[in-house]
């Protein structure tokens, strides 16, 4: 667990399919393997907590705002004995088993394994096409090794006119744009406090029939009744009610489930506590007691 001490973001690079990381996909719910090392998908947040038994364990917060979660409903591909592995919402304190996870070291790589006892695994070995990422008890496979690439913090907060580095979708590649009946969905939203807690009472909702993160910006500041809001604040995501607020640094997912935005205005506590990660910082794995920039 040395691996994440004193990190704040890394990738996940699958050993066996080199180039390979793990990414929430866009639809807010799954998880996948991309070649797509420079977007927010690639990149987990990570939060240190306890284990079912008391010993140290990480959450691994997504692009979404939400977690690596191994489930208990069984996958469609891998080994037999796999289960789906998703990105699931923080909705209760302590987090549940599959939430939890270790890094273990294993030969010059490391085995990600969940509070319920299964690893993280690749699949596509052969079937280059398969992107799934499920979890599955060891068996030694190299398709549960992944290497622990370090991402650096950013040391300013991105613009809101810097472009959404985000997945890219297959329906994208083909240039066929979403439908509305795609990702219209309810957006309920709150004035984040200035620690960045939440009135649970005040809520309000409304709908938006985009995914477009700009979009969700000029919506909010109308509703909000001062545009210049977009430009001194930040839109952040919570998913569960103990979800951490995630700055929205890509669009929406692709989907119709309700989205909680908590907006945080410049300059409080809980605007200052904001982390970013540098997308653009050179490589660097902690596989071994050193540090190697590649």
């Amino acid at each position: 667990m040395d691996v994440f001490n004193g990190v704040r973001f890394v990738r996940l690079r699958c050993c066996a399919r080199r180039g390979k990381y793990l990414a929430a996909d866009v639809d807010g719910l799954s998880v996948c393997l991309s070649g797509q090392r420079g977007v927010h998908n690639v990149v987990w947040a990570v939060h240190h907590a306890a284990g079912p038994d008391g010993g140290p364990c990480v959450l691994l917060r997504g692009a979404y705002g939400r977690y690596l979660q191994a489930t208990t409903v069984q996958a469609g591909t891998g080994p037999s004995h796999g289960v789906l592995t998703t990105q699931g919402d923080l909705g209760r304190d302590p987090p549940p088993p599959g939430m939890l996870w270790q890094a273990i070291r294993r030969r010059s790589a490391f085995v990600v394994r969940s509070g319920t006892g299964r690893y993280l695994r690749a699949n596509g070995r052969y079937l280059r096409w398969r992107r799934a990422v499920t979890s599955a008890g060891d068996n030694a496979s190299s398709m549960m090794q992944w290497d622990i690439e370090n991402v650096p913090v950013r040391m300013t907060r991105p613009c809101i006119l810097d472009p959404t580095y985000q997945l890219s979708t297959a329906r994208a590649a083909r240039r066929r744009p979403l439908t509305e009946s795609e990702v219209a969905r309810q957006i309920r939203y709150v004035r984040g406090e200035t620690d960045g807690s939440v009135n649970e009472g005040a809520w309000r909702t409304m709908q938006l029939h985009t995914h477009n993160l700009m979009q969700l910006r000029l919506s909010l500041a109308c509703r909000l009744g001062a545009s210049r809001d977009v430009t001194r604040t930040t839109l952040c995501v919570r998913a569960g009610r103990f979800g951490h607020i995630t700055p929205l640094l890509v669009d929406l997912p692709v989907g119709n489930d309700t989205i909680d935005i908590v907006i945080i205005g410049h300059g409080t506590q809980a605007d200052n506590d904001l982390r970013y990660p540098d997308l653009d910082a050179p490589r660097v794995v902690d596989n071994s007691k050193d540090i190697f920039l590649k």
